[in-house]
């Protein structure tokens, strides 16, 4: 992990412990080296910063290009490792920039569906995540964040972010034994389908120890 990014992410725990109840689980479960996707549900414009500073490792992840023509947000961004990409179209050259970073040994944080879904809930995956896990041939972590849209009720109700990461999993496991392992369309979307499973299971945990902790 580079300094710079270390010290920030120092900085960005601390604030999100103490202004968000920041909760982490599960960190031992992100590979300390070796390229790996972290595929985590979106429900906020917080969730990428939030995500990482949760991770126990520097992330790489996708960010709108028109992100990084703002004045100085831009350059913070790209010093934190977002990637450019053009959104509602095929950005090869974004991608590529992706896949370099996983093959070189990075932790790209992706978002299995596709966009932030202000609604809260969880929505159907889409191939992206499943087609740079196989062509890069790394390990996928699933990874459950919550709160991260609530958070003015922080101070009126105690609502807290949770973020949890769950066991990292090749790929081929999670298409199954029974499964075409050919890749292509329909085995990133089983890909995406699954990793949309593993996020569920670490969802309805959260809501069981918000349940728990508001009763």
């Amino acid at each position: 992990m580079r300094p710079y990014y270390s010290a920030a992410r120092l900085f960005a725990r601390g604030c999100c412990s103490a202004l968000m109840g920041l909760e982490v689980r599960g960190e031992h479960h992100v590979p300390p080296r070796g390229g790996v996707v972290i595929a985590a549900n979106h429900i906020s414009f917080f969730d990428p910063p939030v995500i990482g500073a949760a991770a126990p490792r520097e992330l790489h992840f996708l960010a709108r290009e028109d992100f990084f023509r703002v004045p100085v947000f831009g350059a913070l961004i790209r010093s934190l490792g977002a990637l450019p990409i053009r959104r509602g179209t095929a950005d090869l050259s974004g991608l590529s920039r992706a896949m370099d970073r996983l093959k070189g040994g990075a932790a790209l944080l992706m978002f299995p569906e596709g966009g932030m879904m202000r609604d809260g809930a969880l929505h159907p995956a889409r191939p992206g995540v499943g087609m740079m896990a196989v062509l890069a041939s790394v390990p996928i972590v699933p990874c459950c964040i919550s709160g991260s849209d609530r958070l003015g009720r922080r101070w009126r109700r105690g609502t807290r972010v949770r973020v949890w990461f769950g066991p990292a999993r090749p790929w081929q496991d999670l298409a199954g034994p029974e499964s075409d392992l050919v890749p292509g369309r329909a085995l990133y979307q089983r890909l995406g389908e699954a990793v949309m499973r593993e996020i569920a299971i670490l969802k309805t945990g959260q809501q069981t120890e918000a349940a728990r902790g508001a009763a």
